[in-house]
């Protein structure tokens, strides 16, 4: 009777779908392993961060709901420098990308002390990419429930991005993007070749894309953040003033609506012509 309510319990198990997903350390039938792909569901349904490599430069930007008319402006920071010439912006869960971010810092002191020359943003990705994961092998963690993109400016190899994500994997983007409008903001960033453009043509564009992306949420009130590293920022990462970043959006919202009232008026000359046809015939 014991090993008859075992099975049973057993088979419970496996038609509900569960028990392959209470730790890292399971593999799913399916070679799954669920608890990093609900991390990166996390990422998915959060705020949508993007960088694009310039001619000059590289640029990181990122879009962020403001959750209360009582929030101070500029306290929900998702961008961050890491060195002089290195900068990291992260989606998803915050508090999981803000250890990250100091995890960054505390790699790029120890490397600097060991061998006495800044770190490159290749070695850094690495080291955070396996730092991330780390905590999808051992029974006792959990995934980090965000992603990272790391913009940095080496001597050697100019310009970098590197984007991570919750299981680990690291790859370098001449454009990337994440979170909920990751899918427009990589079409755009296709359609536009930055690596031809200069950041400070870039920027506007950065803008208008992230702009963009949120237009499915346009009764949501939003900011933006984004950082540069560039001959404008000195070869330093630095956030954009707000002087420049404002006069980039005000140019961003009304580009996008004088496109919104084009594809009108496009789609009102298809219907017309179609009924002409009709009438015709």
């Amino acid at each position: 009777g014991d090993v008859y309510k075992r099975q049973g319990l057993r088979i419970c198990y496996k038609m509900a779908g569960s028990g392959y997903d209470y730790d890292v350390s399971t593999l799913s039938p399916e070679g799954k392993i669920y608890q990093v792909e609900y991390a990166m569901k996390a990422t998915e349904n959060s705020s949508t961060i993007m960088g694009m490599v310039c001619k000059d430069g590289v640029l990181l930007g990122t879009e962020k709901l403001i959750v209360s008319e009582m929030m101070v402006s500029g306290s929900d920071r998702r961008v961050y420098s890491v060195t002089k010439q290195i900068g990291m912006v992260i989606t998803g869960l915050l508090p999981d990308g803000r250890c990250l971010i100091d995890r960054a810092k505390e790699e790029s002191a120890s490397f600097q002390k060991q061998y006495g020359i800044p770190i490159t943003g290749k070695v850094l990705a690495d080291r955070i990419a396996q730092f991330m994961h780390m905590n999808t092998i051992y029974l006792w963690a959990r995934p980090y429930g965000c992603n990272i993109i790391i913009a940095s400016l080496d001597e050697g190899t100019g310009p970098a991005l590197h984007l991570i994500d919750p299981s680990g994997q690291c790859f370098g983007y001449f454009g990337c993007a994440a979170g909920k409008g990751r899918q427009i903001a990589r079409n755009e960033i296709e359609k536009l070749g930055s690596k031809n453009l200069t950041c400070k043509e870039c920027a506007f564009h950065l803008a208008k894309i992230l702009h963009k992306c949120h237009e499915e949420m346009k009764e949501k009130k939003f900011e933006l953040e984004m950082s540069w590293i560039c001959p404008e920022s000195g070869m330093v990462h630095q956030m954009l003033p707000k002087d420049i970043q404002k006069e980039l959006e005000a140019r961003a919202q009304e580009t996008l609506e004088k496109e919104a009232m084009a594809d009108v008026q496009s789609q009102i000359m298809k219907n017309i012509n179609i009924c002409l046809l009709y009438t015709s015939d």
